[in-house]
């Protein structure tokens, strides 16, 4: 399940950087924003940043940050998922119009270690968004340059693991053991 707010746009420059800072949002509040999601069923899941890069003209800032979150959910039905995320869809709206904000799909046969690696990944791309002649909005999806690799980095170098990771039900479990485990390493 992939779930993204608008609200949860990070977009006020970093003057000693050229970065991002948070206009006062705690990182807990960004994990806040999506933890009751998932109220109720198993599931682990973790929150990053898509980076939007090159949006002066369409946003009005040189660049912004949109948390989201990618989550597995497991020992529920399709039905019963499906029907939260209807009933999520009106709270959580995608900044671009035309997507959803709440995006549910099975794990196939044999995915299951692609699905894990895909939640605990962390940014690989950087986006761009340009007005079409119709005036909607149109998304491009690029590899993340050095320069926006480095802009991540001071954004999310003071967060650790359990900063980024959510979990429910069994899945908190889970997270006790992941995290317990990281600070050995």
């Amino acid at each position: 399940m992939t779930i993204i707010d608008r609200h949860q746009i990070v977009d006020a420059p970093d003057p000693d950087f050229g970065g991002i800072s948070n206009r006062g949002r705690s990182h807990d509040q960004l994990r806040d924003a999506y933890k009751g999601a998932l109220r109720g069923f198993d599931y682990f899941g973790m929150i990053e940043p898509a980076l939007y890069v090159s949006t002066q003209r369409v946003a009005g800032v040189p660049r912004f940050m949109l948390w989201h979150m990618h989550a597995l959910v497991w020992n529920t039905s399709r039905e019963r998922l499906e029907r939260r995320a209807e009933d999520l869809r009106p709270w959580f709206r995608a900044y671009l119009p035309y997507a959803t904000g709440v995006d549910v799909r099975p794990v196939r046969t044999g995915d299951l270690l692609q699905m894990i690696w895909y939640v605990a990944k962390t940014p690989m791309h950087q986006y761009q968004l340009a007005k079409r002649e119709s005036e909607s909005l149109q998304q491009y999806r690029g590899p993340l340059n050095g320069v926006n690799t480095v802009r991540l980095y001071a954004a999310m170098h003071e967060l650790q693991l359990p900063d980024l990771v959510l979990a429910g039900g069994i899945g908190c479990h889970i997270l006790r053991r992941t995290c317990r485990a990281a600070r050995h390493w």
